[in-house]
């Protein structure tokens, strides 16, 4: 996060597209909380241009873009909130991580009292899009840029469904498995080294059907890629930092090191800001599974997407099993609000915020008007939350777009759960127990046969089942409003036991 006061900006919002970029302008009404722009579309979203210059309206047919080509309209106002006529508009589709945006100019048609509406957008592809709306107006000109994190492709969901006794296709979930990231091996003086590059980016994903998020990922994933070393193993993981607007750093949960080796910023290192790179190198001595997260204004950014498994094989596993699992649990705000600090602030101004809103409507938010302030027990202070959790994931994706748990009779299956979040989840399955095996990476003395787990947060609970009970079997969070999306059911916290042939 960026040093300075942030004031929270209005958000004036009717149906909103999710993802967009609100900026609150370098003139605006005296009172943050009230604009006086005349809405003349309904559902439609006003943003205010880089220098305050101009309010723009968007307005989506049905409210969603998708690959292929697309239409929408604009009205565009001044200053004194008067409509502008006779503006040269130009509209420029981009994809930021991929360098590149359509292969065709779309068409601005003006129609008179501001309205400006816009064909022949052509997006190519599914993924994080950008829609670069630039304003000419006799010497004036300016620019807003409106985010969509997720824009799909027209492929149907790629559901995994089976038949069930009572005759229904029953959908159980998608593929969603974790991906581990390879290391380079390194001869050092000191012996060899596990080299492992991480790179954090500005990041868009669906968390279920039709609810696109925004967030900070490690190599384009969220949660991350899983870190899978042995104990005793020195390793090195190298940090780069590629958002936007963000300062971060990487902390292993739950392994000793040097402190200037264990992310907490302001203590051992300084946060690694936009551009830079920070390497982190120890040595493994602590078994089981873990995780690591950014440090950095934790709250916040960990509920960005900033963490991933860290799994530490012992030189000799006392456990025996036949298939690994492992399982992120996570809340998510899906109406987030994320607000930082203003690249150019306005002469005379205090400065203002940006807020990327991730959903319909803004969630309840006790940060209000409160600004950054120096606090002589801390280098740095952060904006106060307070979120509004209706997203509930595995592996940062809810039901349906949790991942079965497959097996084959006879099998016997580790699952790790990881709480990478602020609630408690209760992990149930259906007709089968759980052998509680190890808790925050040690074994325990005496296993203990349950079928609900309860795993607080930053804790990590591995248990054992036997796959002795064929069919298909719910496996899911038993605190029941996790196991719903926007608090409808089914979604969240929820998957399947599923045995093959």
């Amino acid at each position: 996060m960026g040093k300075g006061i942030i004031a929270i900006v209005v958000l004036l919002l009717a149906g909103c597209t999710a993802g967009n970029e609100m900026q609150q302008p370098e003139h605006a009404a005296a009172d943050h909380h009230q604009v006086d722009f005349a809405k003349h579309i309904e559902g439609s979203t006003l943003m205010f241009t880089e220098k305050g210059l101009f309010g723009v309206e968007m307005v989506i047919p049905d409210t969603k873009l998708k690959t292929g080509v697309n239409s929408l309209d604009l009205i565009v106002h001044d200053r004194a909130h008067a409509d502008i006529e006779g503006a040269t508009v130009t509209i420029t589709p981009w994809m930021p991580e991929m360098g590149h945006g359509a292969f065709s100019s779309p068409e601005v048609t003006e129609k008179g009292g501001g309205l400006y509406s816009v064909g022949n957008i052509i997006m190519v592809m599914g993924g994080h899009w950008e829609l670069r709306v630039a304003i000419k107006k006799d010497d004036l000109e300016d620019r807003v840029v409106f985010d969509f994190p997720f824009i799909r492709s027209g492929e149907p969901y790629e559901y995994i469904r089976v038949k069930t006794p009572a005759g229904y296709d029953a959908v159980i979930g998608t593929k969603n498995p974790l991906e581990e990231l390879e290391y380079e091996m390194v001869d050092t003086a000191e012996g060899p080294v596990k080299v492992f590059q991480l790179t954090i980016k500005d990041l868009g994903f669906e968390i279920f059907p039709g609810k696109p998020m925004r967030g900070w990922g490690f190599n384009g994933k969220i949660p991350g890629p899983t870190l899978r070393v042995t104990e005793g193993d020195r390793i090195r993981i190298i940090v780069k930092n590629e958002t936007e607007d963000g300062e971060h750093t990487l902390h292993v949960h739950g392994q000793a090191k040097p402190v200037t080796m264990d992310g907490v910023p302001f203590l051992g290192q300084k946060p690694i800001r936009k551009g830079e790179s920070y390497t982190y190198e120890f040595t493994v001595t602590n078994i089981g599974t873990s995780w690591y997260h950014c440090h950095v204004d934790s709250a916040h950014h960990v509920d960005m997407g900033m963490y991933g498994a860290f799994i530490v094989e012992p030189k000799k596993e006392k456990l025996a099993y036949d298939r690994e699992y492992i399982m992120l649990l996570d809340e998510w705000p899906t109406a987030h609000v994320h607000v930082h600090q203003a690249a150019e602030p306005a002469a005379g101004h205090d400065e203002h915020g940006v807020m990327t809103l991730h959903g319909d409507s803004p969630p309840m938010h006790d940060s209000g008007t409160i600004k950054k302030k120096k606090r002589d027990w801390y280098p740095e202070t952060y904006p106060a939350r307070r979120e509004v959790y209706d997203g509930f994931s595995i592996n940062g994706r809810a039901f349906p777009f949790t991942e079965p748990v497959i097996v084959k009779k006879g099998d016997k299956v580790r699952i790790r759960f990881i709480n990478a979040g602020y609630q408690q989840h209760f992990m149930h399955t259906h007709s089968h127990r759980f052998t509680v095996v190890a808790r925050d990476g040690s074994y325990v003395d005496e296993p203990q046969q349950v079928d609900t787990i309860n795993v607080g947060p930053g804790q990590r609970v591995d248990v054992v089942f036997d796959a002795d009970n064929p069919g298909t079997w719910p496996f899911h969070c038993h605190r029941l409003d996790h196991i719903t999306n926007e608090h409808a059911y089914p979604g969240g916290m929820l998957t399947f036991i599923h045995y093959e042939e």
